[in-house]
């Protein structure tokens, strides 16, 4: 409520009441998220529906200006150029918290955050007592079930947790996730139209090592294990062991098919340690990338080394935070292993936080970055402000952001590289925003913002050539929208909305007639929750909807037609915390697709069993 940024924090109690089976379904629960469905359980997630360039290739169409953490750690994939949803090492049953924030945030978060920052928290261990959680459910696609095809999919999950000692506790956990595509057909991009699956050897000659199993939307496994220990009041040491493998399918033009595989194996550790006023947090993350299976130049040996230590300093009532940080990783190719490519970022950052006068905060925060790769440092900072006013919060802040302008090297080639001499991304932000408790059962918020924006990418001349040189563009954006939310409480019943409204455009005079159509102009959601029967039956329906939208491609531009997804979770507590529940994801079977060229979205009914032990 006080914070001076625009912000929300998606609860574990929301996660389990709407049914969300994924990271980044659950974000369609937060307001300024566009979030859309490429295949059945791959998304991709835009803050305020900030778009991406138009008119490049379809693997280019994903946000490379997003950051998303887990624990503090940087999900960012430097050499992809993005984030893979589905190579996360955690499930959205593991999340304890998701906090939001809309305010772009490379000053606090680093150079990725450019438009804003997604951080995930997992669950920490609260007692010594043994405990064991198994979360699972299974069910097919309306779709699948309308073709004759009986293929399931399935979200499995299991945690064990328990303590040593007071000041010694341990939590394991494990997923499994197996996710049917919805439909048959893939598209045929040079003939514009969709073909069966056994078809495919006719138009694409090397179909078996590209496209392996054509029924798979995504599998993927995650196992993770943490350790708190926690000696004294001012001393807490968290480890994560994790490791990831995954296989899905991504849009990806060769023009011959839209669609391709990219799979991930990989191990990691993070260490977070809060000594007194000092938090110390070091991540390593080792393994192999496979961005499109079966195309040469997208197979990489990948590890990335993270650390920062910062320290906060309260002196007189003013907070005084710096922040040192070093970020390293390197990739080879698996067909050219000599071919070692290195990222090597140096930052620093301080940050002050004051109250002048009574219920007024301020902030103001500076961020410079060095690149070995780079000549020139990065600058970027934010001056915020609240002030409370009874149940009232009114905050604003400016912001001035330099991210870091990753290029493609190759047309089929996942590979990015930051160019020596390359202007940074870079955007300006200026937010109003408001936050108030009405009454005691009410909450709502509202906020506006204005951004102008500087991002690279890259072009080809021609299709035909898969080795030219990369060419470098500046897209231009300036955006202006709104967001507003309200919360309800009435007894047994709880009862939210939200909704984002944006126009874009390459200067001011182009916003007005929203002259860059890449993102939806309205997207938001609504949801009804119920708890009754003495707390043993919970019903929710929520609901998340986006308006048209076009998709420019090397191919052609297309509309995306504008969509409402209902989403409906019944579930009843047979004994103490173990429950059985019914999941119905896009209950209407609205099977429209939400990007260009990608498969169709059906309805998924699903049946699940919680255990608590």
């Amino acid at each position: 409520m006080t914070s001076p940024v625009s912000a929300t924090v998606i609860s574990r109690k929301m996660i389990q009441q709407t049914g969300a089976t994924n990271i980044a379904e659950a974000l369609r629960l937060a307001p300024g998220l566009w979030v859309n469905q490429k295949t059945n359980g791959n998304y991709e997630v835009y803050m305020r529906g900030n778009q991406t360039p138009s008119g490049g290739l379809l693997q280019d169409m994903k946000n490379g200006q997003l950051m998303v953490m887990i624990n503090h750690v940087p999900q960012f994939d430097y050499l992809f150029g993005g984030v893979m949803w589905e190579a996360l090492p955690v499930s959205v049953n593991e999340v304890d918290r998701i906090e939001v924030i809309r305010t772009p945030s490379t000053v606090f978060f680093g150079t990725t955050a450019v438009t804003g920052v997604i951080h995930i928290f997992t669950q920490t261990v609260q007692d010594n007592d043994l405990k064991v959680d198994i979360n699972t459910q299974a069910g097919v696609s309306l779709q699948n079930i309308q073709e004759g095809n009986r293929d399931v999919s399935s979200f499995n999950n299991l945690s064990l947790s328990f303590g040593a000692s007071d000041k010694l506790r341990f939590r394991l956990s494990t997923n499994y996730h197996s996710v049917k595509r919805s439909q048959d057909p893939y598209y045929l991009l040079n003939e514009d139209r969709y073909i069966q699956s056994d078809s495919l050897l006719f138009y694409k000659h090397d179909v078996i090592e590209t496209n392996l199993n054509t029924k798979l939307a995504q599998e993927r496994i995650g196992t993770n294990a943490y350790v708190f220990y926690n000696p004294s009041e001012k001393v807490f040491v968290t480890t994560q062991l994790s490791y990831q493998s995954s296989q899905a399918q991504t849009i990806h033009s060769d023009d011959t098919l839209a669609l391709a595989q990219r799979s991930s194996n990989m191990y990691g550790v993070n260490l977070n340690a809060y000594v007194h006023n000092f938090h110390f947090n070091g991540s390593f993350q080792q393994g192999k990338r496979d961005y499109a299976i079966g195309y040469d130049g997208n197979h990489y040996q990948i590890n990335q080394f993270l650390a920062s230590l910062n320290y906060r300093l309260k002196y007189k009532g003013v907070l005084i935070q710096p922040e040192v940080g070093f970020l390293r990783g390197k990739s080879s190719s698996i067909e050219t292993p000599d071919s070692i490519r290195t990222l090597t970022n140096y930052y620093a950052f301080f940050k002050t936080d004051l109250n002048p006068i009574r219920n007024l905060r301020i902030v103001a925060s500076v961020r410079g970055d060095i690149y070995e790769q780079q000549k020139t440092p990065y600058l970027s900072y934010q001056l915020s402000s609240s002030y409370k006013l009874g149940t009232h919060f009114l905050h604003g802040s400016f912001t001035y952001n330099e991210g870091l302008p990753l290029v493609r090297k190759e047309r089929q080639n996942a590979h990015h590289s930051l160019l020596s001499g390359a202007a940074p991304n870079k955007n300006k932000v200026a937010e109003f925003g408001w936050n108030a408790r009405i009454l005691s059962k009410i909450r709502a918020s509202a906020e506006v913002f204005y951004t102008q924006g500087e991002y690279n990418y890259t072009t080809f001349d021609t299709v035909a050539v898969s080795s030219e040189e990369p060419v470098p563009n500046i897209f231009s954006i300036t955006q202006a929208g709104a967001s507003a939310q309200v919360s309800v409480w009435l007894n047994k019943f709880q009862v939210g909305g939200f909704i984002t409204m944006q126009r874009s455009g390459r200067n001011l005079e182009q916003l007005m007639n929203n002259e860059i159509n890449g993102a939806p102009q309205v997207f938001g959601g609504f949801q009804l929750n119920y708890n009754g029967l003495l707390n043993r039956l919970t019903a929710n329906a929520n609901v998340y909807f986006y308006g048209k939208h076009d998709i420019t491609t090397q191919y052609q531009t297309l509309t995306i037609p504008a969509k409402t997804l209902l989403n409906i979770k019944v579930d009843y507590k047979v004994w103490n915390e173990n429950s059985i529940f019914f999941n119905a994801r896009n209950v209407l079977n609205t099977s429209t697709i939400e990007h260009a060229y990608a498969d169709s979205i059906a309805g998924m009914y699903l049946i699940g069993l919680k255990i608590s032990i």
